[in-house]
């Protein structure tokens, strides 16, 4: 009897790796971050950024967001529920 409990133990912990094993995910590399690859490309003739300091574009304000704004905030903007 204790020779089935045993075979039965080491069948299910068979079964359990084949499972595991089989339903892995594969490598994706699309999921890889590449900004460091591009960042690359930009400074591959030089090291230093090819801007001056005189005039930067400043970034648009942010238009509201669709919604009703709700009490809450994250950093400096107001936090939005969809309607």
């Amino acid at each position: 009897m204790k020779g089935l409990v045993f075979v039965a133990i080491l069948a299910g912990v068979g079964v359990l790796y084949y499972v595991m094993n089989k339903t892995t995910e594969p490598f994706v590399a699309e999921f890889l971050e590449q900004g460091n690859v591009r960042r690359t490309a930009e400074t591959a003739r030089s090291s230093h950024a090819q801007q001056t300091n005189h005039f930067q574009m400043s970034q648009p304000v942010p238009e509201k967001p669709d919604g009703m704004e709700t009490p809450f905030r994250v950093n400096m903007f107001n936090s939005f529920q969809p309607v």
